[in-house]
């Protein structure tokens, strides 16, 4: 193995994305990583393949597990390979999900498996995504793992308000990005079923398909409980933090999930939620107690939005206790799980001269 080139004091860490736009997880993960030990940038593809970066960690490898160019995609592995081995970088995944929601006909078991073989070790949000990620990919067994939580949401213009069971009007919300696997004409459909009285149910994000789009305004139909807001763009964060504080509870009638950044977003607002027992959901039911985490077994029900209705006009505490997913926690951890990855590497790596470390690409 050729000597690491260095480009600066601190290890250079690249990840993939440094933020995201409508995402503000990925800029909150990056921004609690400690700024002093390492030099955090945003991920190039250009630079993949000429030992730019100490550490690379990707969020969403779609690339990999989705290629739409299976050609294209084998280059970047050459190029992941290059560097991993004359370079010693090492490669890190955040797991989010285990594979793409929708990953249709480009899904590739060859590009997906060359892609863990590179990995120097895993990032979960959840133990239920261990279990996971080992039944599903064996060979992950053998990877520097860290376990931590999703981190919460931080307010960007006004403080949470406490609930007030007083205030509630049976105001139920759908947020985020819809997708297919996010059960939302289900949702839209049944709402249109319940029978409490002075209910209403909003839908607000972006669909990038038109079809289910079209489908979620035929099965609200002219049901005047039901709105739809349903955009091009992204919605802003101040606005997004003024509609759930105006609403009175979250429902989350996925049809499939790992990890839930809308179920941290929402606890973070003082908000209860319904959502199905999967995933890591009983996990966060665990921690913060069945009056904030409400699960439902099965598909998404007019009955069980009645259930929860119900539930919810017993519910007396003004907040979740959401202490153990502060970002202090999630950024110490992953600080010294990228610590003992590079640690490991200078212990069989010689070291660099002066001149090697001044250079620049």
């Amino acid at each position: 193995m050729t000597d690491k080139i260095h480009f600066a004091q601190k290890p250079v860490l690249a990840l993939k994305p440094l933020n995201a736009p409508g995402n503000s997880f990925t800029g909150l993960f990056s921004g609690h990583i400690d700024g002093t030990s390492f030099e955090r940038v945003q991920f190039d593809w250009e630079q993949l393949g000429r030992g730019r970066y100490d550490i690379v960690l990707f969020h969403w490898p779609t690339e990999f597990f989705r290629p739409s160019s299976r050609k294209a995609t084998i280059k970047l592995l050459g190029r992941m390979l290059w560097d991993r081995v004359f370079h010693g970088t090492r490669f890190l995944w955040v797991v989010h999900n285990l594979e793409p929601h929708d990953g249709g006909s480009l899904k590739s078991g060859l590009t997906t498996y060359l892609f863990l073989k590179l990995l120097d070790g895993v990032i979960l949000l959840s133990e239920h995504s261990r279990r996971e990620l080992h039944r599903l990919h064996p060979a992950a067994r053998s990877l520097a793992t860290l376990v931590t939580v999703h981190g919460r949401y931080e307010s960007v213009a006004e403080p949470p308000r406490d609930a007030r069971p007083s205030e509630r009007r049976n105001r139920l919300l759908f947020f985020g990005l819809i997708r297919e696997y996010k059960n939302v004409e289900k949702l839209v459909t049944e709402a249109r079923k319940a029978a409490t009285a002075a209910f209403s149910l909003t839908v607000i994000g972006v669909c990038p398909e038109e079809d289910l789009e079209r489908r979620i305004r035929t099965a609200a139909g002219d049901d005047k409980r039901i709105k739809l807001d349903i955009r091009r763009e992204f919605v802003p964060d101040d606005e997004l933090e003024r509609v759930i504080d105006s609403h009175d509870a979250v429902v989350l009638p996925y049809r499939n999930i790992l990890n839930s950044g809308v179920a941290l977003h929402s606890l973070g607002r003082n908000k209860p939620l319904l959502a199905p027992r999967i995933g890591s959901l009983p996990e966060l039911q665990e921690v913060v107690g069945a009056e904030w985490v409400h699960l439902f077994d099965g598909e998404i029900s007019a009955a069980t939005l009645e259930s929860f209705l119900a539930a919810l006009r017993k519910s007396t505490s003004p907040r979740p206790d959401l202490s153990p997913f502060e970002w202090t926690r999630v950024g110490s951890d992953v600080t010294h799980f990228l610590k003992s990855l590079t640690a490991r590497r200078a212990a069989v790596e010689p070291t660099p001269t002066a001149s090697q470390q001044s250079q620049r690409s």
